[in-house]
């Protein structure tokens, strides 16, 4: 398994010096309502990055809405095709599809019409992925990012019925913490698995933890009676890489260091 870390451009350096395998970065970067031309000099840098860069993340922005009444196809189609290309372009493999504020049911909008919306944006998504060589991985968010996929199981439902090979599935440990979601889900949903994250570890150098307690022995040993070998990235739930004070190489090299050694059980 590789481990990477979801960090912005200016953070790349100190990741790879940490011993990252790899960045995952938020779509935002790849400025997707940006002319080829404007994206020209950032695509060379994503190019010439020191880590590769192999995974985006916050695919769809809030402002560009999956469920309810004002979902745009074309504009989301269109949306779909500028990231995916240019994620592809500059090495990346996974697009995670979270986006709680994209996908967020407005009140009083029928929760079943926003799942038949939802399967019809994920069948969107995987079939314009498959254009690029890119595979889409959709995240169940807690419900304090989304009232809407919240948990593995639903993940499951939700890749099954799509039934497309480039359209799968992300569990993060962050978000089954704050759901309270059984490690036994992560087992069922096996080879629909395409991506992982885990939560910034309560670390000296990471600060204290407000969240709940991050269980990584137990999430890494269900997700080994999966047989899955693929990417997991660190992802700065609750936002403590920052806290310390602390150089952010000597922050990353401390929580590789905790992940790394917790990975080597699986």
């Amino acid at each position: 398994m590789k481990l990477g870390i979801c960090i912005d451009i200016d953070s790349l350096s100190a990741a790879k010096a940490a011993g990252f395998d790899y960045a995952e970065m938020g779509c935002y970067t790849l400025m997707a309502d940006k002319s080829e031309e404007d994206f020209s000099p950032v695509r060379k840098k994503l190019l010439d990055s020191p880590l590769p860069i192999e995974a985006f993340n916050i695919f769809v922005p809030g402002t560009l809405k999956v469920t309810g009444p004002d979902v745009n196809l074309a504009a989301l189609g269109a949306h779909m095709e500028t990231v995916l290309r240019r994620s592809s372009e500059v090495g990346a493999k996974i697009m995670v599809f979270g986006s709680g504020g994209a996908r967020t049911v407005p009140e009083g909008w029928p929760v079943e019409k926003a799942r038949a919306q939802f399967v019809q944006a994920a069948r969107l998504a995987g079939e314009t992925a498959a254009r690029h060589g890119m595979t889409v991985a959709l995240e169940p968010l807690f419900k304090k990012a989304c009232n809407f996929f919240n948990r593995t199981d639903q993940g499951i439902a939700f890749v099954d019925e799509v039934a497309h090979p480039n359209l799968r599935l992300l569990t993060d440990l962050y978000h089954m913490a704050w759901e309270n979601e059984p490690f036994e889900n992560l087992i069922l949903a096996g080879p629909r698995l395409a991506h992982m994250h885990v939560a910034t570890p309560t670390l000296p150098e990471t600060g204290t933890d407000d969240g709940p307690g991050y269980d990584l022995p137990r999430f890494l040993a269900a997700l080994g009676k999966t047989g899955y070998s693929g990417r997991i990235s660190v992802e700065d739930n609750p936002k403590l890489l920052s806290t310390s004070g602390l150089p952010l190489e000597t922050v990353y090299t401390a929580v590789r260091r905790h992940v790394a050694d917790a990975m080597k059980s699986v």
